[in-house]
């Protein structure tokens, strides 16, 4: 009878409860974009790490980790090959070498870190193959002599991501509908080799007006972007000894992550070239990088390959990538923190919309008083009507959220003007939102939470009138 009457109540001014109806709902399609982008921005960070950086679980000598001397390679190498091989937990390992080295070309020069690696074997536990960028090449080849692999920013740092405009580009360009007008203007601009995007930038700037740059700018930067595929680096290393050696590597490809930090630091190279080139017998292992099949028993085999030796150092993902690790673990406080404020400020606008519903009905609520209806009845009344009309905004709001977040989860969000910021601290410029159950099950909670306590100060209110004076109020 009282859930009845309760629902009833809600829709005796329609107007008002409509208007906290609108305002819960559309409180709650915010909470639950927002969530999503940070569901999905964490995810795809944690991904990227795992699957692009670091893996599950790396081993390294323990004095490497603090000096990557060469001769610093893993101990007792076989045995921990061994006790790899026997995880029931394991997906994929490599081995590594990891040198730091100076690589040059003739117009620039870069610090990086150069490793050694068995391609095939690579692609059992890292994407880095996936990430090869249009027109930029390929991934390494086993069976090609002194190929080298380096990212978009290295590329960019060694003056071999430049750009130029030919007749073939701006008949690319006319396919795109550019104005001719624009296209007559690139003809200034033809035949000229640009070896960085900030003078190309500069160039353009010079020619095209700015309502020109911003609509049509991107896209001829992408048509006269060139890699300069197959060009050599010289790669500098020094060996056991201490001596400076050099090599000399052709570009096979250009390859780009979200993380422009991990891509201006590697290269990778076929480990049998990087041996020849500091003169060892055997291939050096420095590094070894483990996949598992589950991320969570990442902790578990730890603990299991920890004794093999303890000249050797074990870290887990969470060790390797504590920026990754410390979001992924507070996702929780995430959601009460960006929940809690919508939470607070619906909460607000409720008690005041349910004080104005007590007022309105003062008589009425003496009146049932008085003909015998207890205060906890009356309580429990009012505590559902403010339930029932927290709750169809909440629903309403869950249902168009979880809707825009799945169509956004497939198209993506991309944040232009700010992806080489996002990009520079690992997280990708184009987000593809994501939500879970349990965020469904915790905003659920929050929303009923919230309208219980919500409805205290107007039951309160209720519960405090006399019925004697009640019934005399106009």
């Amino acid at each position: 009878m009282i859930w009845s009457i309760a629902w009833k109540n809600v829709w005796r001014n329609k107007k008002r409860s409509l208007v906290v109806i609108v305002a819960v709902t559309l409180g709650i399609i915010a909470g639950v974009l927002l969530v999503g982008i940070m569901e999905g921005w964490i995810n795809q960070r944690l991904h990227d790490a795992v699957y692009n950086e670091i893996s599950h679980i790396q081993i390294h000598n323990n004095e490497f980790i603090k000096n990557e001397e060469i001769d610093l390679t893993i101990r007792n190498l076989h045995e921990i090959t061994r006790s790899i091989d026997s995880l029931k937990e394991l997906s994929g390992w490599v081995k590594r070498t990891k040198i730091i080295a100076m690589a040059n070309t003739p117009w620039a020069n870069a610090g990086v870190i150069i490793y050694g690696i068995d391609a095939e074997k690579e692609k059992q536990v890292t994407e880095i193959y996936k990430k090869i960028v249009p027109d930029g090449g390929g991934y390494l080849d086993n069976q090609s002599a002194r190929d080298i692999l380096i990212s978009d920013k290295t590329a960019e740092l060694l003056k071999l991501k430049q750009y130029i405009v030919t007749d073939s580009m701006i008949e690319g360009l006319k396919q795109e509908k550019i104005p001719g007008n624009v296209l007559v203007k690139l003809e200034n601009l033809k035949d000229i080799r640009f070896r960085s995007p900030k003078d190309f930038k500069d160039e353009m700037k010079n020619v095209f007006s700015r309502k020109e740059l911003d609509s049509y700018g991107l896209l001829i930067t992408g048509k006269a972007l060139d890699y300069r595929i197959r060009n050599k680096v010289q790669i500098t290393i020094s060996d056991k000894e201490g001596n400076p050696v050099q090599g000399i590597f052709r570009v096979c490809g250009i390859y780009k992550t979200t993380n422009t930090g991990f891509d201006q630091a590697s290269v990778f190279v076929n480990a049998g070239e990087l041996a020849n080139l500091y003169g060892g017998n055997d291939i050096l292992t420095h590094e070894i990088a483990i996949l598992l099949n589950n991320i969570e028993d990442a902790g578990f085999v730890k603990e299991k390959l920890d004794p093999v030796d303890r000249d050797n150092t074990v870290r887990t993902w969470k060790e390797l990538a504590p920026d990754a690790a410390m979001m992924n673990d507070f996702m929780i406080m995430y959601y009460i923190i960006f929940i809690g404020i919508i939470m607070l400020a619906l909460a607000f606008g409720i008690i005041n919309t349910m004080l104005m519903a007590i007022l309105e009905r003062t008589k009425e609520l003496g009146m049932l008083m008085a003909i015998g209806m207890n205060r906890g009845r009356i309580f429990k009344m009012i505590m559902l009507e403010t339930v029932f009309l927290t709750v169809v905004g909440a629903v309403a709001g869950m249902l168009s959220g979880w809707t825009i977040t799945g169509v956004l989860g497939k198209t993506g969000i991309h944040f232009t003007g700010w992806g080489e910021g996002f990009e520079a601290i690992g997280f990708a410029a184009r987000v593809y939102p994501i939500l879970t159950p349990e965020f469904f099950i915790f905003i659920t909670i929050m929303v009923i939470a919230t309208a219980i306590v919500s409805s205290i100060w107007p039951a309160r209110k209720a519960l405090k009138l006399i019925p004697v004076e009640a019934l005399r109020t106009e």
